[in-house]
């Protein structure tokens, strides 16, 4: 059995992930925007990959803006 990722459009169709769309009142359009954007972020990771030696600093580096970004609110 082969598993593969939903598309965008699919998770937007799809009945289970609808309702809990609406259960948390995320519009389509918001949810479509949120998925698309994360599509970019992980497309430009890839594009962007650093050697193995490297990606304990990045992910360090990461996770203090996420902070940082969260003390924002």
């Amino acid at each position: 059995m082969t598993h593969r990722d939903l598309t965008i459009t699919e998770v937007l169709k799809d009945p289970l992930i609808r309702q809990i769309m609406r259960a948390d009142h995320i519009s389509v359009s918001g949810m479509a925007n949120l998925l698309q954007d994360a599509a970019r972020r992980q497309k430009r990771a890839k594009e962007f990959a650093l050697p193995a030696d490297l990606a304990p600093m990045a992910n360090a580096a990461s996770q203090t803006q996420i902070t940082a970004r969260a003390d924002l609110r």
